[in-house]
């Protein structure tokens, strides 16, 4: 499965943790993949001065005093079947804060056993060609003030400026508390006129309340001024559309434009955890009027309570006039 190799050359490349450094592995054991990320981890981890801690062995007391004495600039690593939680914020945002690098995997237990190797394929180590392709979709972006996208005889037109993208690529070399969870490889922004987003797009996948991916056949959904007006999806995806309804104003806001970059994930590998499969190669957007990177453009008032992630079958993207994805790869 390679899984010693890619969680080495997370180690080593992306956070280029050297061989004094301090490494933390909390985990737990409570799936397949988390005991396979446990045992890769432990293994990458024995060049360095570490400490494992099962998360289900030791009291929370005992985990946060163990947090509390890591030495300055400590990596921590997070193996979760569902997500650690300590105190009412994300463990990782209160590493990073506390000035730690961490390598987050959140939620394994919500993938098929079939997906492992989809997983383990997808933190093969990429940030190159992350770096490369990011550099040119940001650069299309600032520069132009339109998206098309194909989809199964649709079309999709927005026409606005974009908002500065959000690029996650593993490349931390200008941050001293590099944190991400993984998989990797993804930039997303936004239309600044958030009524520019016309047309329609062929979905294949949502999450469901459960937090995990519900994928179906194909359909499409239709937008008019940047809002979900109609859909030739299942039932469930309807209970997603009316869950928003309900809280956000009786509208469904499309907000985030997503361009997954991670090549070991698509449409025939799949992973049934959406926060990781978002970087699926392809694009994705998000429904409803939660967005914590864009959130100053909405009054504080307004109720912004959900983000949803649908995922795209597409078949050509083009920024501009310029083609940046074409038969399931992007050609930037």
């Amino acid at each position: 499965m390679n899984t010693l190799r890619h969680c080495r050359d997370i180690i080593e490349k992306i956070y280029q943790s050297p061989p004094t450094q301090f490494i933390l592995l909390l985990y737990d054991l409570n799936c397949t993949l988390s005991k396979l990320l446990t045992e890769a981890y432990s293994d990458a981890s024995k060049m360095h001065p570490h400490s494992l801690i099962n998360f289900d062995d030791v009291s929370e007391d005992k985990i946060q005093n163990a947090l509390q004495q890591l030495p300055p600039h400590s990596l921590v690593i997070l193996v979760q079947s569902a997500s650690f939680r300590l105190t009412n914020y994300r463990l990782r945002m209160d590493l990073s804060r506390a000035g730690h690098r961490v390598i987050e995997h959140a939620r394994l237990a919500h993938n098929d056993e079939s997906q492992i190797q989809n997983y383990i394929n997808s933190l093969q180590y990429d940030t190159s060609y992350y770096v490369r392709a990011c550099h040119a979709l940001e650069k299309l972006l600032l520069e132009h003030k339109s998206i098309k996208i194909e989809s199964n005889h649709h079309i999709l037109q927005i026409n606005s400026d974009f908002e500065k993208p959000i690029k996650n690529t593993g490349d931390f070399s200008e941050s001293k508390t590099g944190s991400t969870g993984f998989p990797i490889g993804e930039i997303f922004t936004e239309a600044k006129d958030l009524s520019a987003i016309n047309g329609a797009v062929t979905v294949f996948g949502f999450p469901t309340t459960e937090h995990k991916a519900f994928f179906c056949e194909p359909f499409t959904v239709t937008i008019k001024d940047g809002c979900v007006i109609s859909h030739t999806g299942p039932q469930e995806f309807e209970q997603i559309l009316n869950l928003i309804k309900g809280d956000e104003s009786g509208k469904v806001q499309i907000r985030e434009i997503g361009f997954g970059l991670n090549r070991a994930l698509g449409f025939e590998h799949r992973l049934n955890e959406p926060t990781s499969f978002e970087r699926f190669c392809g694009m994705h957007f998000s429904l409803g009027l939660k967005h914590t990177m864009y959130r100053h453009k909405m009054n504080k008032k307004i109720i912004q309570k959900y983000h949803i992630d649908i995922f795209c079958l597409v078949d050509m993207i083009l920024i501009g006039e310029t083609m940046v994805f074409k038969n399931g790869k992007y050609v930037v």
